[in-house]
């Protein structure tokens, strides 16, 4: 193990020293961490944990409403949330306007493959019910096959599995509103 650290570390240093030499003379002349920095690189250490991503902010605001109760045309934690209130407060965090309304935020954003493989934390489930096209219902992913929204028969915002084929519920669209991005507000589209 040891072994495998110090060659690690050998490594590490290899890089940062042909990072420096490509550096153009203003980011040498200010010396290694200058030279990381202006690379971009974690001023904080090549294994610090770097800001949340985006995602991973609009999961825990998403999370932060669990058990608030269910109230319909409501888009606030005092006064609880229908599902596309809980959508819009969330993505209102990042500064993402969206209508109160979920077959309206079905039209927002970029189209995603409804395949679970393609799904990122953040992305919007859109869903009806039978076998129209009718969009009544909306969540938010949040990894793992599961999502967050705001339930009618729970009676609060919840956690669960997507829906399966044989639910009531039938997804019927997958929208994403927000880039890969380390920062939400450059995030948004």
């Amino acid at each position: 193990m040891i072994r495998v650290l110090r060659l690690l570390a050998a490594f590490a240093l290899v890089a940062v020293a042909l990072c420096g030499a490509a550096q153009p003379a203003s980011a040498q002349d200010g010396g290694l961490l200058a030279s990381l920095l202006a690379r971009n690189a974690n001023p904080d250490g090549p294994f610090a944990t770097r800001r949340l991503a985006a995602t991973d902010s609009l999961v825990q605001r998403a999370r932060e409403q669990l058990g608030r109760r269910y109230r319909f045309a409501a888009a606030s934690p005092e006064r609880g949330f229908d599902c596309s209130g809980l959508v819009q407060y969330v993505m209102g965090a990042f500064g993402v306007e969206l209508p109160h309304n979920a077959a309206r935020i079905a039209r927002a954003g970029e189209a995603v493959a409804s395949d679970t493989a393609t799904l990122r934390p953040g992305d919007l489930l859109m869903f009806g019910r039978g076998r129209g096209t009718r969009i009544s219902h909306v969540g938010i992913y949040v990894g793992d096959g599961k999502m967050i929204h705001a339930s009618t028969s729970q009676h609060r915002v919840v956690e669960v599995k997507i829906p399966s084929k044989n639910s009531t519920l039938k997804l019927r669209s997958v929208r994403r509103l927000l880039r890969d991005s380390t920062t939400a507000k450059n995030g948004a589209e």
